[in-house]
């Protein structure tokens, strides 16, 4: 498959490039960055951040592949550094995985410091990466560009009306996520429902358990769920296979508790939806203007996708599609890091 020979390239060109500089990894880690970090910071879930195994997984493949590597488990320790030790810029590279805070904007903090201090990392700048994370304005965009999205709408107790809600999704299958976590935390199987006059205080009831502030209310596509990895390199994007997830027990979604216990498999999405889901992706991408990588997640309705969410820095860790994936193409683990390090130092290099 082409994908696998793309993976392969970037590898040899990895063998070719002069690793010589300080990686420093920035990650936030569950009864670690809390405990560590300044009392004053309002933190996000501890579910958001990585389990001490999952980063056990990261870290060391980081290591592997780098030799030295220094970590930082909040932002500001990071910052902090960097600023009294006066780090030269030319002689490291930041390899982001932070998550911290509960406002929409939280995940751009580390891009926003490294450009204004002309520091290397991987990911997305700080106004990508922050579009992101707002499910109803990147939406909105998407549809304009001719990409299917599910019928979003944000909804605020005491502010939103009934009337509002039924004249959106009155008869829908919906489901209530929360806006200022990642999209399954918080959610079970009471947040999806049908809406209606008869259902609406269950709903109103539920989205206050959700987040009494505020929460988004998304159309539910029933159908094959998928997730694809869209690269840059050398300025260029490229969607690599769908690969496609197997829930277990009757799940349809992802929920917190499937999620927490990784309940679900994954396999390579097949057929001519495939094709075309890694080019609604790739569009997604350049109209977004990712840089290096991200992820994005599909429902396959009647043989139309429908993109319902996007990560940024995808979980990168060994039950995550993207190990798998590359489990597919032959590669090693350790070499998920090599591709997205490769195609950050390629994007830079074609700034």
């Amino acid at each position: 498959m082409k994908e696998k020979q793309l993976v392969d390239e970037i590898l040899e060109q990895y063998k070719r490039e002069d690793i010589n500089f300080d990686v420093y990894i920035i990650a936030d880690v569950q009864k670690k960055t809390a405990r560590e970090g300044d009392p004053r910071i309002a933190h996000a879930d501890e579910s958001e951040f990585f389990s001490r195994r999952e980063f056990a997984e990261i870290a060391s493949a980081l290591f592997y592949v780098f030799g030295f590597a220094r970590v930082f488990y909040s932002e500001m320790s990071f910052i902090e550094y960097i600023i009294h030790n006066k780090v030269a810029p030319k002689g490291c590279i930041v390899y982001n995985l932070s998550r911290d805070g509960v406002k929409p904007g939280k995940k751009s903090l580390i891009p926003a410091f490294c450009d204004l201090y002309g520091i290397k990392y991987t990911g997305s700048d700080a106004f990508v990466i922050s579009l992101l994370r707002n499910k109803k304005t990147y939406s909105d965009v998407l549809l304009q560009n001719g990409i299917h999205v599910p019928i979003t709408y944000i909804f605020t107790p005491g502010h939103t009306s009934q009337a509002d809600m039924l004249n959106v999704f009155e008869e829908m299958d919906i489901l209530i996520k929360n806006i200022d976590e990642s999209a399954s935390i918080g959610l079970t199987s009471r947040c999806r429902m049908k809406l209606n006059r008869e259902s609406y205080q269950q709903f109103h009831d539920t989205a206050l358990e959700v987040n009494p502030k505020h929460v988004l209310v998304q159309e539910f596509i029933a159908g094959i769920e998928c997730e694809v990895l869209v690269i840059k390199y050398q300025g260029q994007y490229f969607a690599l296979n769908p690969v496609e997830i197997i829930f277990s027990d009757g799940q349809v979604f992802m929920d917190s508790e499937a999620s927490n216990a990784y309940r679900y498999t994954f396999k390579l999405l097949e057929g001519a939806s495939s094709k075309e889901v890694q080019k609604l992706a790739t569009k997604a991408a350049e109209t977004l203007n990712i840089k290096d990588y991200a992820r994005f997640d599909f429902r396959i309705r009647n043989g139309t996708p429908y993109l319902f969410d996007i990560a940024g820095t995808p979980y990168t860790i060994r039950h995550s599609s993207i190990a798998y994936l590359f489990e597919q193409y032959g590669v090693n683990y350790e070499d998920i890091y090599k591709v997205i390090v490769t195609c950050m130092l390629s994007n830079y290099q074609n700034d």
